[in-house]
């Protein structure tokens, strides 16, 4: 009797199918119980459609298009991310089709629709096509002007004028519709992706001084080093993600409303601190690495000097827990933790200088080590006044006047 393992297996095609099914079902979900991307990505396609079917009534109904394509299509390529975007890319869509229709009725109505005068049209509209100012709407040059001259030989000025002013319309219709429908403001996430940051660094750091105290091989090191090297990937998505909360802003009406001021400069410089210190981390992590691995002829540091550098990187751990908040007092409690952590470092750099090691071949682990250290203290001492960090108590939107993450 064949049992039920012996049965025929789904097929792979079906089980990728299924997944993508779970995944989506999953997007959804999240988009529903939680804010952040899932839900902006759905509302932004959500805005998208209403937009693209108010242009196209628009289009039929008011301007009595007998072929509605153009406003529709506009209004779903200028629902953007942010107003700042919306605006560019409908002012950028009108200039390509303006261009590409006035050079298709120019030819038309000049010299007619030949080969030899579609070819050098074609090429200049190809050549203005990749005008960097005109982005990813730039395609419209060289396909408005095949458009015109394939269907009505570039001669109707009708047909013409109408395409210029569905475009128009069509562009109004997203951005009022993008403005107007919970205009798009991108606060949270920068928030909450610099508050991971930091949060997975101060882990690290606790991480690393917990093996070094209770021993550690070669693959913790390693997994020392590749979490590093993560968390310097991530900075500049991060960053990214601070410039579009920025951008998010401008022209931005529920801004305007809620009169919204966030320090985006200093939440930048929590990021450039945190990414410049993670080189000295992923630092520490490589020698760890050597030293672990027999081959690479590098011998350990002593325990006991592990056991204190352990203790100056809970030090610099503490000052990341505080670095970046408001106030005074919070700056003097990060300037004690480095200061801590500059002693511990300056009394282990004594003892190796003036003691002679068991192992002489392990002075360039003590130095590299020494060396990482004191620059990642460098590099938060130097931000520390800069830097904003978001912080999970209190309302993110404060009075007119107020910085917001301090």
């Amino acid at each position: 009797m064949e049992s039920p393992a012996d049965g025929p297996k789904p097929s792979p095609r079906f089980g990728a199918l299924r997944e993508s099914a779970r995944g989506a079902a999953r997007a959804v979900g999240e988009a529903v119980r939680h804010a952040g991307p899932e839900r902006d990505a759905a509302l932004l396609m959500g805005k998208a459609a209403l937009a693209t079917v108010l242009a196209w009534q628009f289009a039929m109904r008011v301007l009595h298009s007998p072929a509605p394509f153009y406003a529709p299509m506009a209004a779903l390529l200028v629902v953007d991310r942010t107003m700042v975007r919306s605006l560019f890319a409908s002012a950028q869509r009108l200039v390509a089709v303006m261009v590409g229709m006035s050079a298709a009725w120019l030819v038309g109505s000049t010299l007619g629709v030949h080969w030899w005068s579609m070819l050098p049209v074609m090429a200049l509209a190809l050549l203005v096509g990749r005008w960097r100012r005109l982005g990813d709407h730039g395609i419209q040059v060289p396909t408005m002007v095949l458009l015109s001259l394939i269907t009505v030989g570039g001669t109707d000025t009708e047909f013409t004028y109408l395409t210029i002013v569905e475009t128009l319309a069509g562009g109004v219709i997203g951005v009022l519709t993008n403005a107007i429908v919970v205009a798009p403001l991108h606060i949270q996430q920068p928030r909450d992706q610099i508050r991971a940051l930091t949060r997975q660094v101060c882990l690290l750091l606790n991480d690393i001084a917990a093996g070094l105290r209770e021993g550690w091989d070669g693959d913790q090191a390693r997994g020392w080093f590749d979490t590093s090297t993560d968390l310097l990937r991530s900075a500049p998505d991060i960053h990214a993600s601070i410039e579009t909360g920025q951008e998010s802003t401008r022209f931005n009406p529920r801004d305007n409303v809620r009169r919204l001021q966030v320090d985006w400069e200093g939440y930048a410089q929590t990021v450039e601190a945190i990414r410049r210190g993670q080189w000295q981390v992923s630092g520490i992590a490589r020698t760890l690495v050597d030293a672990a691995d027999d081959e690479a002829n590098q011998p350990r540091p002593t325990q006991r000097f592990l056991d204190s550098y352990a203790g100056a990187l809970d030090e610099i751990a503490g000052a990341l827990s505080h670095f970046g908040l408001e106030g005074e007092k919070e700056q003097a409690v990060v300037r004690g933790y480095l200061q801590s952590a500059e002693e511990i470092l300056t009394e282990l750099e004594n003892v190796v200088r003036t003691t002679e090691l068991e192992d002489e071949r392990a002075w360039p682990a003590y130095g590299a080590m020494l060396l990482d250290a004191r620059r990642l203290i460098r590099e938060l001492a130097l931000h520390s006044r800069t830097a904003v960090m978001p912080t999970d108590s209190g309302p993110i939107r404060k009075p007119p006047g107020r910085i917001v993450g301090r």
